[in-house]
């Protein structure tokens, strides 16, 4: 007995069945990523109070084709647009041909999706790395503060030597 063959659907059908799942596939993809933009906005928010003005970047996935060619992509906490921000980005370009690396940076609701989804599993090892870079940037500026004093310390000196020779030569006059 020959096998049943299934009623043949035309492409017209197909089409409108599979616009009709994709348009409430759609309104679930949607929402979903509106949920996933309001919990980094809550997370933004955060570390805004905190004021750290001082950025990060962790890898998401890396490679290069052995000829020269590499790329990257990261997950990172640093300033667009005049506004502090969780962010990713591209890069790549040539080991050989290094100025003409190309970098390309979205506020992480900006970025592609594909890009938001595999980032969030970063996020942890980004607040991590923004830590080591903050405890790292209050030790610099710590001891570039202890420079400066020092200079403003040799500066008053150097000006009440040449304010005593001034008064020593108006006392000579």
């Amino acid at each position: 007995m020959p096998a049943k063959e299934s009623p043949k659907v035309s492409p017209v059908d197909r089409v409108r069945d599979s616009y009709k799942q994709l348009t409430l596939a759609s309104r679930g993809l949607n929402t979903a990523s509106d949920e996933l933009k309001e919990a980094i906005s809550v997370l933004d928010a955060a570390l805004e109070r905190l004021n750290l003005g001082v950025a990060a970047w962790v890898e998401l996935s890396a490679g290069e084709d052995g000829y020269g060619s590499w790329w990257c992509r990261e997950i990172g906490y640093t300033r667009i647009r005049d506004t502090w921000c969780i962010a990713l980005r591209t890069r790549g370009g040539d080991y050989r041909d290094p100025e003409n690396d190309n970098v390309e940076e979205w506020p992480f609701a900006e970025a592609p999706r594909w890009m938001r989804i595999e980032a969030v599993s970063k996020i942890p090892d980004l607040l991590d790395s923004l830590l080591k870079q903050t405890v790292d940037a209050t030790a610099k500026l710590k001891k570039r503060t202890g420079q400066v004093l020092d200079l403003g310390e040799a500066m008053s000196a150097a000006l009440d030597e040449v304010a005593s020779t001034e008064n020593a030569g108006d006392t000579n006059a």
